[in-house]
């Protein structure tokens, strides 16, 4: 014997903490494995990494295919009308505008045909029947007439074909109208939202740079094409009217009876498409006006009031002047209108007179605004009003110098705003913002010159890629330096010239070289080559040089600067990649002569140094390269910072560093030499060097904040930081003043935002402070300089409480500036499920606004745990992405850079390629570039990080040595992981070695502990088992666990020297003999002695080998103790956890079906293998011990210390294993006696005390009594415990004498409960109470029949409720809850017999998969049948003798067969044959006859039923049934069942010409049944006439049947549709609910196609009468309907009312859900409602309503009433709320794990979120196949729910993908579900492309008849 069962408490944590430790690395390898696996899998095959080249496409020369314009035509003069709708169409549910135009071009070449841009326009036909139409302006000549007109959607044109040609130096005018979608794509034409005062407004508005004009009108939509605009804007009145002009005139006019104003305005000067602009709004403004300019500030009405435009408004003046001064020219327009947009892509547009802005750019705040906002506003008015002259006036003629447009606006817009705001400096700023930030980019080799060739630029996105920092950026940097050497006074001379020689026209680069050139000859200035000359060099190449001086020599080179030096270089340079650099330099600290290298090396004599002398070039960063020295001197450089650090510049401390650290990247210094440059940053205080040094150690984060390089570095930059951190904390008085310098405030927040990065104690409590204040008080007093840096760190070292609470202040600030700061720290979360919420929002325009999505992935991206979050999303979702932002966006490139930025290995660079092969199709638009500059990076990274880590570890590790010395000195856990990682290792080998030896001598596949069948050689007789859970987690590992000791008898019946015995996830403790069990024999036998016994994973095995043979009709004891973890997986022993009164509970309980006792103890875990149990529970004094026998005895004891309770248990009866049950609780319960047995409802001591248990008290009397007098047998038990547990994965389980249940299915309260959970709950006490003899008393020998079991209770359970309830008339339910539930899946190809061979059905998930639709609902619609042809009498006398016969033991379903035959025989029923034979045909065959009854012959004919007749069957059988045929003729019934025996036979009583025939009265036969079309008609016309006639299930059953053979096309879809014209005179519920389910099958198909609205139409026809009757019978909704099925029509006549756009009853559920939001204490709404009602309200509403859905959800104390608000929640149209609602089923804490997969399936039954739910189940694969893929009843139900929709090729092609990625690791018990989904999906495809336009017409033709009078 073992020293003792329990494990002592130290002995127990030490096993547990070694077993984590193990497991934990058995997980590991388990990954690297898989890994390794994956490789091996992904080897590259000869033809694999090379794309086959797709045929190229013969280019076309049809001028319409080309992307440019024809110069044929030149516009004069547009004359535009536009009408945008403000609110959304009624039809459609679209906002929309219509225009028309009239477009004045000159004939400049002739030509016959019209070529000009439009896209996505919609045009009205003109009486020619054509697009538009053309005529002559000139009364002299004609123009020709149009032969064809058509709209070219690749290249966005709009052609005319003419009859002849257009003359030369005409003149004609082309007039179109057209209507066009106002959407919020934020291009073109578009509408923006914003919330003001609680109702919605919209601005119509927009944004047409570069190509979108031609989405808001028909134009010549090039910058060349420059001219003169008449808008006219049509609006309601009290709106504004905005655009490039003045309002010319504004006149009140009708149209359609609508009265609206139409605002006219004056003609604009001649100007280019793209900078047009038209704005209707509601906002306000504020103006003034300087030297005759009007000048105004236009945005929301609140923002005006609360005078957030004033400083805009101030600032526009100043910088006006200043650029009409600059550029020598007055302001050429009479205005300047400038409005700050809710939505705009841009952080502005200079559109000519009305410049459209970002609000964040344009409002100010002082109590919320930054200095960087309103730098930010200065800075970028400045570059808008830049463009006024350069760019508007004076405008590029192509798209490829676009980098003169904006480089110039970015160069000086720091010129204007220095002259608004003079004490900033801000001029300083270009280097940190745009040189430093283009250096970047530009020393790729994939990065592009400034100017490209005109021909290179063709395509939309091509033009929209060019919006980059090479363009912006480098642009301003390489002008400044022009500035810079040119002068200042010639540039702006040769600039002026250049203005005015080319106003209101086009120009190109080099005619502003030409003019500078002239500027310069006219001057002093001396140049070593023209402009051109030297300008060229910078412009016509990529890249820039590094110059290299050398101090001791006086040798200058020059040579191209690449991070990477081994990148390949493809793109060829003019010039060789050679400069004519100007080089401003120093020596100690005195300016010298400025010097030009203009060969790639040159000797400067005097830049040779002598010891005490340094050099710096490039003085003030004024050139466009980096430099570098020799050693010597950057040792003297470095001595200088050390020494005196501000007898340098400070633009150049900054240089020099960034300089040294992008040489050491390009591996030109040393790293260690870079880092250096940052030991003198203690003592600097000026911002500029400290931004310099934290963008560039940015680097370094990125690449190292994953390794342990982290530590150290963090350690430095810490020490660095604080004396600045100390710095503004005096010389703010500890933070309330505000430094007084621009700059300064700068570093201020730098100082704050390193210290807390690096973790500064005092950083992160003061921002944790300030923002817990806020929290607190609601009053923020954090000062707006450093909000954005406190909100970042504070979330980030908080939770969710702090991240709901920024999110809450984000989603109600009016400031767009704070909005900002808020939607940037957001993204500092370390909590990855909120930052996947977060990611998951930026789909969703009504939370992240679709300006701000890019920039918020980039955000999340940024934060290290985010970047591979935000990496997997954008590849997830990369369609939807990229059809919003990849064609025109120009931070697309940002978004692709900002996600990628952060890989460097292999892994990543792998990841990368891919994700470019496999989105080569769709393309990546604006961000290609991006991609390959990406993919460079990547690979320049890897080589970095392998050349550079080590020696930036020692260099960190050296300057911060006595830090570590501490760190090291402090750590305790070092020991600790030491010894766990010894007994990993340990443990890993060991486990290793039994993998690959198998354990013992025997490695033979065909063992039998490789079967996962016992043998038969030993069978157990009665089991003693102890267990003890433990309700509280274990300290050391936090871990649930039990432990227990068993005792198995058994006996042996031939000799074996082997003990198979199941187990798994059990852990054992080793006894005396060292093994881990122990064997004796009974009665003083002797038993051999064991030689060896291991665990078998695979087959869930405890092997024991003996020494000797156990002897056959000996019994022995088996006896084991173990340890298994309590864990919340709902299987075997497990734990439920939930709250009551605030404190968290646990239940220790139990599943054990179908093959889980084995994880609760070893035993022989099949079900034949019945025994008894004696079981003893150990628990916590106070709590309450069930088990399935009565309880014995229950006594206090102390164990180890711990004083416990023990809970002895009566035996059981003989019973399987997969019927014990064990529960230990806190619950209390119910009781009852009926007759001689104790019932008891046990439950959540609040359920119990609030009644919500006596229901089902109340019942289960009853329904006991009916099933003793019905199987004439009594309850075999002394008592009948039922248990409603928080989590529970089924619906409820058998357990013998201890039912256990979901809560919902159990519990009744009389208060939120519907009728609905009140039938659930009767009908599953049934079904369980059934099985107390049908399943336990006498159980099938393997679950190859479990059908008989569950088919069985399933039918039964309507009959015991119907007894239990007999007003409800239950019994007809079946119908529609099983009958029709089996056809949908019996009627598919991948279907499956009722029972299958005993050897097919073997592993656990095929046992599991067993438990299906076909088990429960065709199992109980065959057996109803046989009852029905055999008679009730006759099928329960042939039961209880079956019963009797077999009880406690087990049988096979033959057994039935022969009892039943004998009471056929003794009651001389009449059959055509045995009931074997007749039974079998059904039993053995999958599927079910359709049977065909021509009236005009009598013939009748049966074929099997499949709703895809082309599917392949590959299952052989004859598929003939012996079906009985129960039928009526018009009303009259015919008394005998008439058998139909073979494929075909003849009725001739069947045969009718006037009179309908009626087949399968009450649907009682288990198949579907066809008429000739002439009967059809018949029955059509009495359902019309007088449908009570017909029977009522029999109605339901016409409309079923119909609907099915028209999917299976053996009856037209139309006639299938005619079933439900009847119902507008129909109230029953069956017929109804019928009709409901099939037509769901049209919405799943139909609901994104143009069927949808006639369809909606036709339904809110039919369902209006049956809404108004309920009205009219519960007198306004008052009062609830008495029948219990009117009960259920009531839900669905609200339910389709609702959905179907009946405004009444939407407002009445809208006000019914509002008044419980209003006062969540009282919810008026009744119980029967509530799920119609919650599901209707939550869909109209938004995420207001959501959330009050959730919160009560997640406080409800009622599961019925949790449970409908789950169903519920899935209801919204809002994407964002059903993703996060998605992500919540991840989270037990927010939805249990028991209800995972139905809230996924509700979720995909909603239209907007089964793209959602597929794509969510994708992504989370893994997860779920662990969770649930085995053991799960539900899992199957989950596939069948997210691809239930699918009908399109590319979803099956998404789904065949699906299938081969995961075929390998199979899909557990939902295999058969995939197979049934790929069936499915193609049988849907087919029936579309059949039925679609049929459909489609009948339901028009119905909307007409609807509408007519």
């Amino acid at each position: 014997m073992g020293k003792g069962f329990f494990v002592s408490k130290s002995v127990g944590v030490v096993a547990i903490i070694l077993g984590a430790g193990a497991l934990a690395t058995i997980i590991a390898l388990s990954v690297v494995y898989s890994q390794e696996k994956a490789k091996n899998n992904d080897k590259v095959l000869p033809t694999d990494g090379v794309t086959t080249p797709k045929p190229t496409p013969t280019p076309s020369n049809n001028p319409w295919d080309k992307y440019r314009l024809p110069k044929s035509l030149v516009p004069e003069v547009y004359n535009v009308t536009l009408w945008p709708r403000l609110t959304e169409d009624e039809v459609t549910g679209l906002y929309i505008f219509t225009g028309e135009v009239g477009i004045q071009f000159l004939c400049v070449e002739e030509t016959d045909l019209i070529i000009i841009h439009s896209n996505k326009l919609n045009y009205t036909t003109a009486k020619s029947s054509h697009l538009a139409t053309v005529t002559a302006l000139g009364a002299g000549y004609k123009a020709p007439s149009i032969v064809s007109s058509w709209l070219q959607p690749v290249t966005q044109y709009l052609v005319l074909k003419l009859s002849g040609p257009l003359m030369k130096d005409n003149s004609y005018i082309l007039h179109a109208e057209f209507i066009g979608e106002l959407s919020d794509d934020l291009g073109g034409f578009y509408r923006s939202e914003y919330i003001e005062d609680g109702v919605k407004k919209i601005v119509a508005t927009t944004q047409m740079q570069p190509t979108d004009a031609r989405k808001a009108f028909p134009c010549f939509d090039e910058p060349a094409m420059k001219a003169v605009f008449n808008i006219s804007l049509i609006h309601d009145p009290g709106m504004v009217a905005l655009s490039n002009s003045e309002e010319k005139d504004s006149t009140d006019i009708v149209i359609d009876g609508k009265n609206l104003r139409k605002t006219e305005f004056k003609p604009t000067e001649k100007m280019s498409t793209y900078l047009l602009a038209f704005i209707v709004s509601d906002f306000g403004f504020i103006n003034n006006t300087i030297d005759g300019v009007l000048i105004r500030i236009f945005a929301r009405k609140p923002a005006i009031l609360a005078r957030q435009g004033d400083y805009a408004l101030n600032k526009t003046g100043p910088i006006l002047k200043f650029f009409e001064k600059y550029y020598n020219s007055t302001y050429p327009l009479p205005k300047s209108d400038q409005i700050a947009l809710p939505d705009f892509n841009a952080g502005a547009m200079e559109n000519w007179g009305l410049i459209t802005y970002r609000e964040t750019v344009l409002l100010y705040d002082q109590e919320f605004s930054s200095n960087s906002n309103k730098e930010r506003i200065t800075t970028i008015i400045a570059h808008e009003l830049a463009h006024m002259w350069f760019g508007n006036l004076v405008t590029l003629r192509w798209w490829n110098d676009l980098w003169l447009n904006e480089g110039f606006a970015s160069y000086v817009e720091y010129l204007g705003a220095h002259e608004a705001e003079k004490t900033w400096n801000v001029k300083d700023l270009i280097v940190l913002n745009d040189m430093h930030r283009v250096f970047a980019v530009d020393a790729l080799a994939s990065s592009h010159p400034l100017s490209s060739k005109e021909e290179d630029i063709q395509r939309p996105e091509q033009i929209s890629e060019l919006f980059d920092a090479i363009s912006y950026s480098k642009g301003a940097s390489v002008l400044r330096m022009l500035s810079d050497f040119l002068t200042e006074d010639v540039f702006t001379k040769g600039l002026r010239t250049y203005l005015a020689e080319f106003a209101f026209g086009n120009a190109v680069y080099t005619d502003l070289w030409r003019n500078l050139q002239m500027a310069v000859d006219g001057s002093s200035t001396d140049l070593p080559g023209s402009v051109h000359e030297i300008m060229n060099t910078w412009v016509l190449q990529m890249g820039f040089p590094v110059v290299t001086i050398n101090t001791t020599t006086g040798a200058v080179s020059q040579k191209h600067f690449l991070l990477d030096p081994e990148s390949e270089v493809t793109t060829p340079s003019p010039y060789n990649y050679k400069w004519i650099i100007p080089i401003q330099w120093m020596k100690t600290e005195v300016n010298q002569t400025a010097e030009w290298l203009t060969a790639e090396s040159a000797t400067i004599e005097s830049m040779k140094t002598l010891p005490n002398e340094w050099v710096l070039a490039n003085l003030n960063v004024v050139g466009y390269y980096r430099v570098n020295y020799d050693q010597e001197n950057w040792e003297k450089l470095l001595n200088r910072l050390s020494s005196n650090h501000k007898v340098i510049p400070v633009i150049n401390r900054a240089q020099l560093l960034d300089d040294a650290f992008n040489l050491a990247r390009a591996k030109i210094v040393p790293t260690v030499l870079a880092l250096r440059t940052t030991k003198y940053l203690s003592q600097e205080r000026d911002y500029i060097p400290w931004a310099s040094a934290t963008n560039n150690l940015d680097f370094f984060y990125l690449m190292f904040d994953r390794t342990e390089v982290y530590g150290p570095m963090q350690d430095y930059l810490r020490k660095q930081v604080i004396p600045l951190f100390d710095h503004f904390r005096n010389t703010t008085d500890k933070w309330p003043n505000v430094p007084e310098g621009h700059m300064d405030q700068y570093s201020q927040v730098s100082a704050v935002s390193l210290a807390c990065r690096t973790g500064y104690e005092d950083c992160l409590n003061l921002t944790t402070t300030w923002f817990t204040q806020w929290m607190t008080t609601k009053e923020n007093m954090i000062n707006p300089n450093l909000r954005s840096t406190v909100y970042c760190n504070a979330i980030a070292s908080g939770g969710a409480k702090e991240w709901e609470f920024a999110w809450t202040e984000f989603k109600k600030t009016t400031i767009a500036s704070e909005a900002e700061k808020l939607r940037s720290a957001l993204a500092c979360t370390k909590q990855p499920w909120l930052l996947n919420r977060y990611l998951e929002y930026t789909l969703n325009p009504a939370m992240i606004r679709k300006q701000d999505a890019t920039s918020t992935i980039v955000y999340i991206a940024s934060n290290v745990i985010g970047q591979p979050l935000a990496w997997d999303f954008i590849r997830a979702h990369w369609s939807q992405i990229f059809s919003q932002y990849g064609g025109r966006s120009f931070s697309f490139s940002n978004l692709i850079n900002g996600v990628t930025k952060r890989f460097s290995t292999e892994f990543d660079l792998q990841q990368l390629k891919q994700f470019k092969a496999d989105n080569a199709e769709v393309g990546f638009g604006s961000g290609t570039l991006a991609v390959d500059q990406s993919i460079e990076r990547t690979v320049a990274n890897i080589k970095w990080i392998s050349e550079n880590k080590k020696s930036v570890l020692d260099w960190f590790v050296a300057e911060t040595k006595p830090i570590m010395a501490k760190r090291c000195r402090t750590s305790r856990l070092c020991i600790f992981f030491l010894v766990l990682a010894s007994v990993s290792v340990a443990t890993i080998v060991t486990l290793w070695t039994i993998t690959l030896t198998g354990g013992g001598d025997d490695d033979d596949v065909t063992a039998p502990w490789d079967r996962y069948r016992l043998p038969s050689a030993l069978v157990p007789d009665h089991y003693n088992i102890t267990l003890w859970p433990r309700l509280s987690p274990d300290p050391s590992t936090g871990l649930y666990f039990f432990t227990g000791k068993s005792t198995v008898e058994f006996v042996c019946t031939s000799e074996t020297d082997l003990i198979l015995i199941h187990s798994n996830k059990l852990n054992y403790t080793r006894l005396e003999d060292t093994h881990i069990a122990m064997l004796t024999a009974s009665g003083g036998g002797s038993a051999p002695s064991i030689k060896s016994s291991r665990l078998q994973l695979t087959t869930q095995y405890l092997i024991i080998h003996l020494n000797g043979k156990l002897h056959e009709g000996q019994t022995y004891r088996l006896y084991t103790e173990f340890t298994g973890e309590l864990s919340d997986d709902l299987a075997g022993f497990y734990r439920s956890e939930y709250e009551e009164d605030g404190e968290q509970k646990i239940v220790a309980t139990s599943q054990m079906h179908p093959t889980h006792a084995r994880k609760t103890f070893p035993c022989f875990d099949e079900p034949a293998m019945k025994a008894f149990f004696h079981i003893t529970l150990i628990h916590p004094p106070g709590t309450v011990a069930l088990s399935n026998g009565m309880e014995r005895d229950i006594v206090n004891i102390t164990i180890d210390g711990v004083e416990v309770t023990q809970t002895r248990f009566e035996p059981t009866k003989k019973m399987s294993t997969y019927l014990l049950a064990i529960v230990v609780s806190d619950f209390s319960h119910l009781r009852a006696t009926q007759g001689d047995t104790l019932i008891r409802i046990w439950a959540r001591r609040k359920a119990i005390e609030q009644g919500h248990g006596d229901y089902a008290l109340n019942v289960t009397g009853p329904v006991l009594d009916f099933f003793q007098r019905d199987y004439n047998i009594s309850y075999p038990l002394s008592k009948s415990d039922q248990v409603a547990l928080p989590d529970f994965y089924f619906g409820a389980m058998e357990n013998w004498g201890l039912v256990t249940y979901r809560e919902t299915r159990l519990l009744y309260d009389n208060v939120t409960s519907s009728n609905r959970n009140k039938e659930t709950t009767v009908s599953i006490i049934a079904h369980e109470l059934a099985h107390m003899w049908f399943g336990n008393l006498v159980t099938l020998r393997w679950w190859n029949e479990v059908w008989l079991n569950e088919g069985f209770a399933t039918y039964v359970s309507y009959l015991g409720a119907d007894f239990a309830e007999p007003a409800w008339n239950m019994k007809d339910l079946i119908l529609l809850d099983d009958i029709h539930k089996a056809f949908a899946v019996d009627a598919l190809a991948s279907s499956h017999p009722l029972s299958s061979k005993e050897d097919s059905i073997i592993l656990p998930d095929q046992i599991m998969e067993q438990f299906d639709t076909i088990s429960y609902s065709k199992g109980a619609a065959v057996l109803r049948m046989l009852s029905g042809f055999l008679s009730e009498q006759v099928f329960v006398q042939g039961l209880s003798s079956y019963l009797k016969q077999f009880a406690y033991s087990s049988t096979v379903g033959n057994d039935l067969w022969d009892k039943l035959e004998m009471a056929v025989k003794a009651n001389n029923v009449s059959l055509p044959g045995r009931v074997h034979e007749i039974m079998n045909r059904w039993v053995l065959q999958m599927g079910f006859p359709v049977v065909n009854i021509d009236t005009a012959t009598g013939e009748v004919s049966q074929r099997h039923f499949l709703l895809d007749p082309e599917s392949n069957v590959t299952v052989p059988n004859s598929y003939e049934w012996q079906v009985p045929v129960w039928w009526m003729k018009s009303s009259e019934h015919q008394t005998d069942v008439w058998w139909l025996m073979e494929k075909t036979a003849v009725n001739p009583d069947m045969r009718s010409s006037g009179s309908w025939v009626l087949a399968n009265i009450n649907v009682t036969g288990y198949y579907r049944v066809n008429y000739d079309l002439g009967n059809w008609e018949r029955l059509l016309l009495q359902l019309r006439a007088e449908h009570q006639v017909i029977p009522l299930l029999n109605r339901a059953q016409l409309v079923d049947d119909a609907f099915n053979l028209a999917r299976a096309q053996l009856v037209s879809s139309t006639l299938a549709l005619r079933t439900t014209s009847y119902l507008s005179g129909e109230t029953e519920y069956i017929p109804w609910q019928s009709a409901l389910d099939n037509l769901h099958y049209y919405y799943l198909m139909l609901d994104q196609t143009e069927v949808y609205p006639p369809m909606q139409e036709y339904m809110k026809h039919l369902v209006t009468p049956l809404y108004l009757y309920f009205q009219n019978m519960t007198s306004d909704w008052t009062l609830v309907p008495d029948k219990h099925t009117d009960q259920y029509n009531q839900v669905n006549a609200i339910r389709m009312a609702c959905s179907t756009g009946v405004t009444q009853c939407q407002n009445l559920t809208s006000t019914w859900f509002k008044q419980w939001m209003n006062n969540p204490q009282e919810n008026v709404i009744h119980p029967n409602l509530r799920s119609a009602v919650y599901c209707s309200a939550i869909a109209a509403g938004d995420e207001a309503e959501w959330e009050f859905g959730w919160s009560q959800f997640m406080k409800a104390s009622t599961a019925s009433e949790a449970s409908k608000l789950m169903s519920a929640l899935a209801c919204p149209s809002n994407t964002q709320l059903l993703r996060r609602y998605l992500s919540y089923t991840l989270n037990p804490a927010m939805i249990r794990k028991q209800d995972a997969t139905s809230v996924i399936t509700s979720v995909a039954s909603n239209r907007a979120g089964q793209s959602l739910a597929w794509d969510f189940v994708r992504e989370q694969w893994e997860y779920m196949f662990t969770q649930y893929g085995v053991g799960s009843f539900s899992f199957a139900s989950m596939i069948g729910g997210v691809t239930a929709r699918f009908s399109t090729p590319a979803q099956l092609q998404q789904l065949e993908e699906f299938v081969k990625e995961h075929g390998e690791d199979g899909f557990g018990s939902a295999s058969l579900a995939v197979e049934q989904a790929l069936e499915r999906t193609r049988s849907n495809i087919k029936w579309l492309q059949q039925n679609k336009e049929e459909i489609l017409d009948w339901f028009t033709n119905q909307a007409g008849h609807q509408k007519s009078p």
